[in-house]
């Protein structure tokens, strides 16, 4: 049994009148790169804001040699200044779970991945082949 925990913290110095330096949430599997950010339960950039707060937490079980079943449970806060509130975390607005399953094979990792929220009625299937260079 692995635990893992991560928490991410996002905040935009000056006053942009461009969204485009904002920080998207959204989807799984993505490379990390200009301010996109993984999050179980939304489609892939869904949710935006110039600073953001978010909490990420796994359980990975191997239940036979190379075979994992893995829990994830994110929430995060993401909206224009954020952090000139006194609530950041409090009332956050956006939960995301996932459940999956994963084998490692000679080709490397192949992940299934099914995220939903209780904000939304929709989930998605995410799958994952090989290695994130």
């Amino acid at each position: 049994l692995t635990l893992r925990g991560n928490a991410h913290v996002g905040i935009t110095i000056g006053d942009a009148d461009s969204s485009a330096l904002d920080f998207t949430l959204g989807g799984y599997g993505s490379r990390r790169i200009n301010n996109l950010i993984s999050f179980y339960g939304y489609d892939f950039i869904s949710i935006s804001g110039d600073t953001m707060i978010k909490f990420l937490l796994e359980a990975d079980y191997e239940i036979f040699k190379k075979n994992h079943l893995i829990f994830s449970a994110n929430i995060a806060n993401a909206q224009d200044d954020l952090f000139d509130r006194n609530d950041w975390f409090s009332n956050a607005r956006y939960t995301g779970y996932a459940i999956g399953y994963g084998i490692e094979t000679f080709l490397g990792p192949i992940e299934l991945k099914y995220s939903f929220t209780p904000q939304n009625s929709d989930g998605q299937l995410f799958v994952n082949l090989g290695f994130k260079f």
